[in-house]
């Protein structure tokens, strides 16, 4: 038997990789595959949730199981049972199992009990699919506003150190995602030559996806919305989120947007923050991120000098325009024309109208 675990990373296509292995469930069982199920979810989060530390467990897995973390792991162990009980009736040749927490999972003891209970013997093999360090940055930002006002600062993640540690559980395989064209045929290839050519690929699933004005427009109205719980606060955000995308296809052509994209300064910020973690993913990997400059120091410092990018003294709390190198009047357009849709008008125009001075007085600073 072979087992494949996809491990993620977050912000490289795992959601539509997770849809497309769920809608083909039955194809794949047909070939020797499974792709277990654990409740109605297309992903294996609950497997890794109570893999975690109690002080490392993800907010959304805590707050699913009532703030306790006993709960979350109880809820993993139920997880890992029911996958071994469908091991067990299919009898597959391969099963595979995807979840972008898997790569930051702490408890590596229980991992290997459990995957040792599911298919002994096996073969593992881990696959991981890294996105550039100031791509994956850029597409963090619209998400990030999905669940807070503060954009987060450049930084690495540490999935060198995570990655090591899963070669204690089999083989790793790490792929580029700007290099593998569509993820999902690049998995199934990677699973069994010809899969692909066999599965029905749903649409792309994904929430709205911001243009950069966009992305400034809802940062604008989350720094100025009245505090709220997380549910509502998601809600407000969805909300937001949907009229925006409405402004930005009414408005396309008309004014100039474009993706999301940080400035000079911020870019250079962000290869700095990465530079040591691109050289231990080369040397102990293999890998290499199709972005010369990463990897060459004098340059990076050469250029944080030019841009003053330490001087900038960037803090959450900035507002996003700080970060983006997006059009300031196309975004206040975006805004204006979305305050328009709502039924509140009075109330949200004034609101909308505090934040287009806020973004004018401080956006450029």
């Amino acid at each position: 038997m072979r087992l494949i675990i996809h491990i993620g990373t977050p912000k490289a296509g795992s959601s539509s990789l997770q849809v497309a292995l769920s809608v083909n469930r039955e194809v794949l069982a047909r070939n020797g595959i499974l792709y277990p199920a654990i409740g109605r979810a297309t992903h294996h989060t609950d497997l890794a949730a109570g893999l975690h530390g109690a002080d490392m467990m993800r907010d959304i897995d805590l707050r699913r199981n009532g703030g306790d973390p006993r709960a979350v792991e109880h809820r993993t162990e139920a997880a890992w049972q029911s996958v071994a009980d469908q091991v067990r009736r299919h009898t597959p040749e391969t099963v595979i199992l995807s979840a972008e927490n898997f790569m930051s999972l702490d408890d590596f003891d229980t991992l290997r009990r459990w995957v040792g209970q599911i298919a002994p013997g096996a073969e593992v093999t881990s696959v991981a699919y890294l996105r550039s360090p100031v791509a994956n940055h850029e597409a963090k930002i619209s998400q990030r506003l999905g669940r807070t006002s503060g954009v987060r600062l450049p930084g690495y993640l540490p999935w060198h150190a995570r990655l090591v540690r899963w070669r204690a559980v089999g083989q790793v395989h790490l792929r580029d995602l700007a290099a593998v064209g569509d993820l999902r045929v690049d998995f199934l290839e990677t699973v069994q030559l010809g899969l692909s050519s066999i599965v029905t690929m749903p649409e792309r699933n994904a929430n709205v996806s911001l243009t950069g004005e966009g992305c400034i427009a809802l940062h604008a109205v989350l720094s100025n919305a009245v505090k709220r719980d997380a549910a509502s606060f998601v809600e407000y955000t969805r909300d937001w989120r949907a009229r925006l995308a409405r402004a930005e296809a009414a408005l396309a052509g008309s004014v100039p947007l474009r993706h999301v994209s940080v400035t000079p300064a911020v870019r250079w910020l962000i290869l700095d923050a990465w530079h040591d973690e691109a050289l231990a993913l080369r040397a102990d990997f293999g890998f290499s991120f199709d972005e010369p400059e990463l990897y060459d120091r004098g340059e990076i410092d050469r250029c944080l000098a030019e841009t003053g990018a330490h001087e900038l003294e960037l803090v959450e709390s900035d507002l996003l325009s700080r970060f983006l190198s997006n059009d300031l009047e196309a975004a206040m357009q975006l805004l204006a024309h979305a305050a328009q849709q709502s039924e509140r008008r009075s109330d949200m125009v004034h609101s909308v109208k505090r934040a287009l001075r806020k973004i004018l007085r401080r956006g450029g600073a």
